[in-house]
């Protein structure tokens, strides 16, 4: 059962994943946004150049009450309120070099 609470923090968290996918597209990522009912949203990115390098990225809260970016394997990407950081963050970790 979803209690209102976690309905909140859907809500902030797709905020967050939101203000994140324009600062990915603006740099010529493709990403898509989903959230499915009993799931955390997950905003998956995608390197348009290699299509089969993505990430799938979450916004959580973290205990202190802080948000946070998160890679699919838990690593910490950065603060929320940091789009900027986080978004370089991605792209490096998405990043193919050219032969």
């Amino acid at each position: 059962m979803k209690t209102a609470d976690s309905g909140t923090q859907s809500a902030e968290a797709l905020d967050h994943l939101e203000r994140l996918a324009a600062q990915l597209e603006a740099h010529a990522f493709q990403v898509r946004l989903t959230a499915r009912t009993g799931l955390y949203p997950r905003l998956r990115v995608i390197n348009p150049m290699a299509p089969a390098v993505t990430e799938d990225v979450l916004a959580a809260n973290a205990a202190d009450g802080e948000w946070w970016f998160w890679l699919s394997w838990a690593g910490r990407i950065g603060h929320a309120s940091d789009i900027v950081t986080a978004a370089e963050r991605i792209a490096s970790v998405l990043h193919v070099m050219r032969r």
